[in-house]
């Protein structure tokens, strides 16, 4: 196994992660946002982690 003091560029990392499919990815990202607000202390219910809806409306502009 490669650590990032052996290879010293982060090859190691960047070919690992090149090598997961995209929802891997995803899952591990997501993980991770869950988990630094765990550390940080703040509570996650169903809407911690909701996009945005701030659009209330759009209107086509005159020609």
């Amino acid at each position: 196994m490669t650590t990032v003091s052996k290879a010293g560029d982060h090859s190691f990392d960047i070919a690992f992660w090149q090598a997961q499919s995209a929802s891997k990815r995803f899952i591990a990202a997501f993980d991770m946002l869950k988990y630094s607000y765990l550390l940080k202390g703040k509570k996650i219910n169903d809407h911690t982690f909701r996009l945005q809806r701030t659009v209330e409306n759009i209107k086509q502009a005159p020609r």
